[in-house]
């Protein structure tokens, strides 16, 4: 039986330790990556506990990243040169990695850190967002969101009001908007959410998305939807989930800041006014409120909406107090 002779042995052991460092480079480039999974962590946890060296080597890999990292204020040259006359070896396929390393280290955007922001518009404010991530979210008057990004998932919250968005595609990270008792789920689409009286109005603009309810259900099973391009969600806690045909026109025409009304009931018009309106308007004659409405409102001007409505339907405006004003029948 041959025995290697122990300059040999070092050698091995050298050899085997500069490839598992040129390993450990490779999973700290990984693991700080926008991409990692959790099946990456739960890969790294078994390499690391493979062999007893795989964890002075990570000690060594993180160290000649902290080295690298003073390209963030210096030349590319000069981590280049400090690792030149440091101490530590660095094989050639630790080198190869580490050029890696540092070209992610000058790449922005890969850090590991949550992204969490707020966004809010006031009372007929309309606000255009750019996430993090490109995505677009297009807010509607007193709406209010919170975002969260991180590597695993795109979450936000519409906490109340109205947004459209237009989501970037990324098969990593699902985009999720929790509205209300839904969660909407989509990769790459479009689609607009209004939240009101507990409920949640879902409208698919563009692509496929998936709602699943969300909160306690007992007993029954979770409610879940699919919906394609051109289909409109109501939820509701009282009255269930109905899936219906949309009046797209109508139901985004808030976004030129316009009210289109088909054949639209008066107190249900007066109802969406309000939102732009800091003025509460009252119907109190069943005969107003019987009445129909058809046209194209300027919301952004919601005074002067409301008086060219009740000119054209023979209406008068009747002050109640500083926040509240009553329709009636002209005086002839």
């Amino acid at each position: 039986m041959a025995i290697a002779a122990p300059s040999k042995m070092k050698q091995q052991e050298r050899q085997q330790f500069e490839h598992s460092v040129d390993a450990a480079l490779g999973w700290v480039a990984r693991l700080r990556s926008d991409s990692v999974s959790e099946a990456d962590r739960q890969e790294f946890a078994l390499w690391l506990g493979q062999h007893p060296s795989h964890t002075s080597a990570m000690d060594e890999a993180l160290a000649l990243w902290d080295d690298l990292a003073v390209v963030r204020h210096t030349s590319v040259a000069a981590p280049q040169q400090a690792a030149a006359n440091n101490s530590r070896w660095l094989s050639a396929g630790a080198a190869a990695v580490a050029c890696l390393v540092m070209a992610l280290l000058l790449w922005p955007g890969t850090g590991t850190e949550p992204v969490r922001n707020e966004y809010k518009t006031a009372l007929g404010e309309r606000r255009d967002i750019t996430l993090p991530d490109g995505s677009r979210a297009l807010l509607n008057t007193s709406s209010y969101l919170t975002v969260s990004y991180t590597e695993e998932q795109r979450h936000i919250t519409l906490q109340r009001g109205e947004a459209w968005f237009q989501v970037e595609p990324d098969q990593n990270r699902p985009f999720h908007v929790d509205a209300g008792s839904a969660r909407v789920t989509a990769l790459g689409t479009a689609f607009n959410i209004y939240i009101h009286d507990e409920s949640a109005d879902i409208t698919v603009t563009e692509g496929v998305v998936k709602v699943t309810e969300r909160g306690e259900t007992g007993a029954r099973a979770a409610a879940v939807e699919v919906l394609r391009e051109n289909q409109r969600l109501l939820t509701s806690s009282a009255m269930g989930w109905e899936v219906k045909t949309p009046d797209l026109e109508q139901q985004l025409a808030w976004q030129q800041g316009q009210l289109l009304a088909r054949e639209m009931p008066l107190p249900s018009l007066l109802q969406q006014l309000q939102r732009y309106y800091d003025m509460d308007i009252l119907v109190t004659d069943p005969d107003i409120a019987a009445l129909t409405v058809s046209g194209l409102f300027n919301l952004d001007q919601p005074e002067a909406t409301l008086a060219a409505l009740a000119l054209s339907l023979n209406l008068q405006t009747r002050s109640i107090d500083a926040n509240t004003l009553q329709l009636l029948k002209a005086d002839h």
